[in-house]
């Protein structure tokens, strides 16, 4: 397997640097924006996290590290950063924010990304990956069910062109959570095209699906599954879809009600285009800082 940071020969220093120009700024601007809204209180299950019931305000964190092996131009290491927070609006509704930043160090060539289904065919590259955000309006108090709805929007910020559509792309998203007793079953999603960007790169048309199940054992352990379904409705018949099954275990950490977890996942791409990776390998990590309790 790789491992994360290892850049292409030769350019080590260059897209470190162009990394972390991007990655600074864009960091910033999210914890500046996350300064000024509300939490989300409850740490839902699709990153492999816990449901604490608890009138505690945290700031969620989610962390990823997929480790891809079997595609045709080589492995790759994935880093996610997953932050989840709302805004309210009003005593009825609020709009609950996830933003996906992502480093790779990957090959070129390699379908089935999200957000980059139509990679261009180059050398591994070391990197930011384009930059996903999405929105969902959703009710203040919704019991056990949860709904939201609302768009996801890519920006194409990639500092190289293996890591990235080089397109803008937006679509209309969806957001739904059911939680009774020991299971959180969820999903959120949406259907991405492009609308501006290079000419010289593919269009995009893609639907991206993160499904979320967690079964809450004792002890602070759980059973959690949640993979990363794609459709590339602008390849081939046979070619369209990335559809990982399996699942992990994991752990609830720190005080009896602290949101911190860590659990480990393996996926098998039961359904993938050719060249794809055959599965994926992740270290979850949700970290959980707390902001005080609701009054």
């Amino acid at each position: 397997m790789t491992r994360v940071g290892r850049p292409l020969p030769g350019r080590s220093g260059c897209l470190t640097r162009t990394a972390g120009r991007h990655v600074i700024p864009i960091m910033t601007l999210m914890l500046g924006t996350v300064a000024a809204v509300s939490p989300v209180t409850t740490v839902h299950a699709q990153a492999g996290s816990t449901d604490t019931g608890s009138a505690a305000r945290y700031f969620a964190v989610p962390i990823e590290l997929d480790l891809d092996s079997g595609a045709d131009n080589g492995d790759a290491s994935i880093l996610k950063f997953a932050p989840l927070y709302k805004i309210p609006l009003g005593k009825r509704w609020s709009l609950v924010n996830l933003d996906l930043v992502t480093l790779a160090d990957a090959p070129g060539g390699v379908p089935g990304q999200p957000g980059n289904p139509s990679p261009e065919a180059g050398g591994r590259a070391f990197g930011l990956a384009d930059l996903t955000h999405a929105s969902f309006f959703t009710p203040q108090k919704s019991g056990n069910f949860i709904y939201g709805f609302g768009a996801i929007l890519t920006l194409p910020v990639a500092t190289a062109g293996v890591l990235g559509s080089d397109k803008w792309s937006a679509g209309p998203a969806f957001r739904v959570v059911y939680r009774n007793g020991p299971w959180n079953i969820g999903f959120f999603g949406g259907n991405q095209k492009s609308f501006a960007g290079s000419g010289a790169r593919p269009d995009v048309d893609q639907l991206l699906i993160r499904g979320a199940i967690r079964r809450r054992l004792s002890d602070n352990w759980f059973l959690v599954s949640a993979p990363v379904i794609t459709a590339n409705w602008n390849a081939q018949s046979g070619q369209k879809w990335v559809v990982p099954v399996g699942g992990g275990v994991g752990r609830r950490l720190g005080p009896e009600l602290s949101p911190w977890a860590v659990s480990v996942q393996g996926y098998v791409n039961a359904i993938k285009p050719d060249g794809a990776p055959d599965w994926v390998m992740r270290l979850s990590v949700v970290a959980a800082i707390p902001l005080g309790n609701d009054q």
